[in-house]
């Protein structure tokens, strides 16, 4: 049987693939946060659970670095690449130096340092990324003090270039909705919202 879909059906099928997608992303981060935590523990005797509020942020910017740092050295176990992964963690949301320095001593012990410095500065070149791609968007609000608290954005950025190909401020809003759903941190919805609006606008442009 023949099933005929109008445009407008196909293109709200198309709108809730990438809704899904979104949200499928945001729930991945956070179960990979939470295993890094669960490795860290086992490896140095404490967890990140203190930093779990702000996880799905915190897997948005060391995940894409940790696949990357994973195909660069595919003899790294699990394991080593949680120490490394934790390490960066550390360096980048916490200024607990002494967790960071349990941290660098077992990175030290397992003869990890290249990979780690590897991984920070991958870190340093996505942050600069982002950093640069959010301020050239010329946001109307005041300049967010932390912009590594909205690196949960980098991973759904291809949702986001496919949102900008014929969709609205309608949308945009509906999916600004269900991500900021899956976040255990309270953040600005408004801002979470001009953010999206201009990274739409600028894909349409």
């Amino acid at each position: 049987m023949k099933i005929i879909l109008t445009e407008r059906q196909y293109k709200n099928l198309i709108y809730e693939n990438i809704s899904k997608e979104s949200t499928n992303k945001l729930k991945s981060l956070m179960d990979f946060f939470k295993g890094v935590s669960k490795d860290t523990k086992e490896q140095v005797g404490f967890d990140l659970s203190f930093l779990v509020t702000w996880g799905t942020s915190i897997a948005g910017f060391v995940k894409p670095v940790s696949d990357f740092i994973a195909g660069e050295y595919p003899e790294l176990s699990s394991t080593d690449l949680a120490l490394i992964t934790t390490g960066a963690i550390l360096t980048y949301f916490t200024s607990n130096k002494e967790k960071l320095g349990k941290v660098l001593e077992k990175i030290k012990e397992k003869l990890l340092i290249a990979e780690f410095d590897h991984f920070i500065m991958k870190c340093e070149d996505l942050k600069n990324a982002f950093f640069g791609f959010i301020e050239s968007l010329a946001i109307p609000f005041t300049k967010v003090s932390n912009m590594l608290a909205y690196t949960f954005i980098i991973p759904i950025i291809p949702q986001l270039y496919e949102l900008a190909q014929g969709y609205g401020d309608t949308e945009i809003s509906e999916i600004v909705k269900r991500i900021v759903m899956f976040l255990s941190v309270s953040f600005s919805a408004n801002i979470i919202k001009r953010i999206m609006y201009s990274i739409v606008k600028r894909f349409k442009s």
